[in-house]
């Protein structure tokens, strides 16, 4: 990988980050990005972590057109794809997932 993915990668990862700490979650990169997972353990796994919750990130040019067309087809917030004997995934814009996410630990605080 060139020092440039490697770069636009870690972009994305602290865009992440910034965007969750912004909306008042709990959010840190991991060290490597995943890398040392196999040394260090399932601690360091992912590229991000916000609220508990394992991110990976992935950023490309080009490559996930299809993907924000569905999103803009019926300015849809949910996005469910599945290939052949694959599970279903479920993609969502940012702000939906950011919201979720607040939603959630709200719910939580509330019952303690």
């Amino acid at each position: 990988m060139s020092a440039r993915n490697k770069a636009r990668g870690r972009e994305l990862e602290n865009e992440v980050v910034a965007a969750a700490t912004n909306a008042g979650l709990t959010a840190h990169r991991i060290f490597g990005s995943g890398a040392y997972k196999n040394q260090l353990g399932d601690d360091y796994a992912s590229d991000v972590v916000v609220e508990g919750l394992r991110i990976e990130c992935k950023r490309r040019k080009s490559g996930f057109k299809l993907l924000y067309d569905a999103f803009d087809q019926d300015d849809s917030d949910v996005v469910c794809v599945r290939s052949d004997r694959m599970p279903r995934m479920y993609l969502m814009r940012e702000d939906v997932f950011l919201h979720l996410i607040k939603q959630n630990k709200e719910r939580e605080v509330e019952v303690i």
